[in-house]
């Protein structure tokens, strides 16, 4: 093995942060938004309005109420479950375009969603609880 080999082999890469995840769960939902269509729509728009680029999407109604979906972004993903026996949703984005790329999608779903308090995730470092 020649010595720039031996270099090459002994070079550790490390991988810069150029990502943000998002999860959370929002609390004291109202009924209105376990209609799986609105929650889709809501979701959808306000990706469409952030340039994230909708790749494949998936939607599934559970019986007799319930629903999740998942968006395949050529940025990531992002996705929604429905909890209503909790009145609760859980909510959950993505992005590799940049370190702080998931936050304006986060503020723009969260202001559309009438709840009651929200527990949340950020790059699984810091988990913060607010009362809305």
């Amino acid at each position: 093995m020649t010595q720039n080999q031996n270099q090459e082999k002994n070079v550790e890469y490390k991988s810069p942060l150029v990502g943000q995840e998002i999860s959370c769960v929002f609390n004291g939902v109202a009924e209105e938004f376990f209609n799986g269509l609105k929650l889709k729509s809501l979701l959808e728009n306000v990706l469409v309005e952030e340039n994230f680029s909708i790749l494949e999407k998936n939607s599934h109604n559970f019986l007799p109420k319930g629903f999740t979906c998942f968006y395949l972004l050529g940025e990531s993903h992002a996705a929604i479950h429905t909890y209503p026996e909790h009145n609760s949703i859980y909510f959950s984005i993505y992005s590799c375009r940049g370190p702080k790329d998931a936050e304006p999608v986060f503020k723009k779903f969260k202001s559309k969603i009438k709840h009651k308090s929200l527990s949340y995730y950020k790059n699984n470092k810091v988990r913060v609880k607010e009362k809305d």
